[in-house]
């Protein structure tokens, strides 16, 4: 089924804008699916550094990235690492740090700290000219969720609330047709933005990031491209 737009025009048991906020309080609070979940990432970043004129570190050259999702096994493979000692350069010869520079390392990684939130721990080891820049973050993230959009899971939902920016296009060569924005407003078949409503299927498929981004998928039949209803969370600071 198709989705329909359509301007919402009073009739007698719509709500004036005055009305509104009656409207909005008596609105049971969303509820989070347990699929919207946030998850921590943690990431293990290494890089070579070197000074500008000033004698401020900047980055040179990565060595490693890797993520992992815990904190223990992130600063487990940091010290591996360390402890082996081996730290690529392209620009020279490659570096292998002796023993007593590597327990020196280690032990200023192991006394290393961040903000304690998103960044964990955080070092520059001076070697030579250079130095040898060793972070452990951490970012909270939600996975990719995919559901009916009648469904209680529909990332959409998510966003409720929220001033969110809807483009209306047709998937490759990306035909932008329509775009609205302002707050959202969900209901078993609906989007609403203001005056701007989409009538959906309740099977129609939704895909995204909740709290984030959410695409409704409505196909258009044999060998046309599908039209998407893109919605993305507006951040404050890009109203307008």
């Amino acid at each position: 089924m198709s989705a329909i737009s359509r301007t919402t025009s009073r009739t007698s048991d719509a709500l004036s804008p005055r009305d509104e906020p009656a409207r909005e309080s008596a609105r049971p609070a969303q509820q989070a699916h347990p699929s919207w979940q946030f998850h921590d990432q943690f990431d293990l970043w290494i890089e070579w550094m070197e000074r500008d004129s000033s004698g401020v570190w900047h980055a040179a050259q990565p060595v490693t990235h890797r993520t992992f999702r815990t904190r223990e096994d992130t600063l487990k493979q940091a010290e591996r690492v360390i402890q082996r000692g081996e730290f690529p350069m392209e620009r020279a010869m490659p570096v292998t740090l002796v023993r007593n520079r590597r327990e020196a390392l280690l032990a200023a990684f192991r006394e290393a700290e961040g903000d304690g939130v998103t960044l964990i721990r955080d070092l520059t080891f001076p070697v030579g000219e250079y130095g040898l820049s060793v972070r452990v973050t951490r970012e909270r993230q939600a996975q990719p969720v995919r559901a009916a959009f009648a469904s209680a899971a529909n990332p959409l939902r998510s966003l409720i609330g929220q001033p969110v920016k809807l483009t209306v296009l047709i998937e490759h060569p990306y035909d932008v047709l329509s775009r609205a924005q302002g707050p959202l407003d969900v209901s078993d078949r609906a989007a609403r933005i203001g005056e701007d409503t989409q009538l959906f299927s309740a099977s129609a498929q939704v895909s995204g990031l909740p709290y984030q981004s959410a695409t409704v998928t409505v196909p258009r039949g044999l060998l046309k491209k599908p039209l998407l209803y893109r919605f993305e969370r507006v951040n404050e600071g890009d109203e307008g």
